[in-house]
């Protein structure tokens, strides 16, 4: 269900108890209570349910982890990760260390860990706890539940008509037998961040003409300007390195260097090598048509700029498929689905 939300009928206000409905659970004491108050350590909130549907219900994109925060004294990740079973996809939700391989093998660390999500009919948010310490370390760097909802349920529930959702954790690390803050007191909440969709690309789509592809092994670029943001495809005529000169290799780069540092883009972008000939699937090779598009599922960051294809196409597929190449020049069109972006929330 590719790029659209699917159709539900939103839970009401005066069903609660419809939230406690779980298909399966790896832990069947799990306790869900009702607040007002919101997550006292972070807080992640994604205006699209298109963008949330896409990154939990497709195997090889694996979930949404977000950025790093600090909570009693140590470094976290609150983690969105599907689970498949039998062509059903299920909602887990983890809390990651980020400290726990810096501290040593022998480390371990004890944590109480409230998981929040916020109801816009209710107008609050649902607790999920289990009263159990955590244990973290080495060996496991994460703890959670497991298989809470059904996707498709934990959307409807949500009310697509909103069409945006919020998450939450509280982790409270146990010290001695004492708790770090004391559990019902209020601490400095830390930073929580924001996902949005950029609803207004006018220009999507853009097409590069390489001339002479014969004539030079050197890469190519081509600069543009799509959401805001400038952009750099780089083309490498005899592939990368660990292509061995046999595939044509291409990259998207993150150009702007305005990018904020807390910041994170997730495109949604395909791209394919035009053709002036009919589709030409390989006999035997149903699946495989060297003038079909690539899509991907990118990250960018200001640590990570680069996301691409080194294995795009075999050169011998670009040299003897009709229609590829016309005069030693072809055209490569990269189109650009969707641009979410995580920001900081102040």
């Amino acid at each position: 269900m590719a790029n659209q939300t699917p159709k539900s009928n939103p839970a009401t206000a005066n069903e609660p108890a419809k939230v406690a409905e779980r298909e399966e659970t790896k832990d069947d004491e799990i306790e869900l209570t009702w607040r007002e108050e919101e997550p006292a350590h972070y807080i992640l909130e994604i205006q699209s349910l298109t963008f949330l549907w896409e990154i939990l219900s497709r195997p090889q994109v694996r979930g949404y982890e977000s950025s790093a925060f600090e909570a009693s004294d140590h470094k976290w990740s609150l983690i969105l990760n599907p689970e498949f079973e039998k062509g059903d996809v299920y909602l887990s939700l983890y809390l990651r260390n980020m400290d726990i391989q810096h501290l040593g093998s022998n480390r371990k660390i004890d944590a109480l860990i409230n998981f929040f999500v916020y109801h816009h009919g209710m107008n609050r948010y649902i607790t999920i706890q289990d009263g159990k310490v955590k244990r973290f370390s080495a060996e496991k760097e994460k703890s959670g539940f497991s298989r809470l909802m059904l996707l498709s349920k934990f959307i409807d529930w949500l009310n697509p008509q909103e069409n945006t959702c919020k998450f939450g954790v509280e982790v409270f690390v146990v010290k001695a037998g004492s708790l770090n803050h004391e559990v019902g007191q209020n601490p400095e909440k830390e930073k929580g961040e924001c996902c949005s969709i950029l609803d207004h690309l006018e220009k999507n789509r853009v097409t590069w003409l390489i001339h002479n592809f014969s004539n030079s092994s050197e890469p190519r670029s081509f600069k543009f300007n799509i959401g805001d943001y400038v952009w750099e495809l780089q083309l490498y005529p005899i592939g990368v390195p660990e292509v061995k000169r046999k595939y044509l290799s291409i990259y998207l780069h993150l150009q702007d260097s305005e990018f904020e540092s807390g910041d994170k883009l997730h495109v949604q972008w395909r791209l394919q090598i035009k053709s002036n000939g009919p589709s030409n699937p390989r006999k035997g090779e149903s699946e495989y048509d060297p003038t079909k598009p690539r899509t991907g599922d990118a990250w960018f960051s200001r640590s990570q700029r680069c996301w691409g294809f080194p294995y795009f196409m075999k050169l011998a597929d670009l040299k003897q498929t009709p229609g590829l190449i016309d005069n030693d020049a072809f055209t490569v069109e990269a189109e650009f689905n969707f641009i979410y972006v995580i920001q900081d929330l102040a």
